[in-house]
C-alpha cells in the first residue's frame, strides 16, 4: 500500500497528544501502530504494522541478545492508538522522548508509513544532510531487493 504521502506541520499538546492529519487518516484506518523509528516515531495502518512487526522478528534468533533487546523495547513501547473525541491521540512518555517531540511536529508521508518527528529533527535532516538527492536515488535505484547499501 502507498497511500502515506506529503509534509504536515502540527503540535503535541502539553499532554502529549497529537492530531493526525485528515490527509493520513482515512488511509490508517483506526487503532493505527506507532512504534519507535529511527529518529522519529513509525505510524502503520494496524493490520499493516502487524505485518510488519511480524516479517521483522520472524525466524530470527531468539537467543541473540540484540534480537531479545529490540523485542523487548518495540513491544514494550508500542501502541494502538486511539482517537479521543477531538480527533487526537495520546502518545505515552517514551514514545515522545524517543522522538524528542516538543511543541512542532512534523508528520510525513514515506509511502508505507507515517513519521512524526520533532519539528527540529525533520529540519535537521532536511536541511543538514551533505547528501546529494541524485546520488542517493541513483544509488537506491541500482540495488537489487534486499541489497543494502
Amino acid at each position: 500500500m502507498f497511500a502515506f504521502t506529503g509534509e504536515f506541520h502540527h503540535q503535541i499538546d502539553e499532554k502529549g497528544r497529537i492530531r493526525i492529519p485528515a490527509h493520513f487518516k482515512e488511509a490508517l484506518g483506526s487503532s493505527p501502530m506507532i512504534v519507535k523509528g529511527t529518529n522519529c516515531l513509525y505510524m502503520y495502518a494496524k493490520e499493516k504494522g502487524q505485518e510488519v512487526i511480524k516479517a521483522f522478528f520472524l525466524n530470527k534468533d531468539s537467543s541473540d541478545e540484540a534480537y531479545r533487546r529490540t523485542v523487548r523495547i518495540i513491544g514494550a513501547t508500542a501502541i494502538f492508538a486511539e482517537e479521543d473525541k477531538q480527533g487526537r491521540v495520546q502518545l505515552t512518555a517514551p514514545l515522545i522522548a524517543h522522538a524528542k517531540l516538543k511543541k512542532n511536529v512534523v508528520s510525513i508521508g514515506t509511502f508505507d508509513r507515517v513519521e512524526i518527528w520533532s519539528e527540529e529533527g525533520w529540519a535537521d535532516y532536511i536541511e543538514g544532510a551533505d547528501v546529494d538527492f541524485d546520488a542517493c536515488v541513483s544509488s537506491v535505484k541500482n540495488r537489487t531487493p534486499g541489497e543494502k547499501e
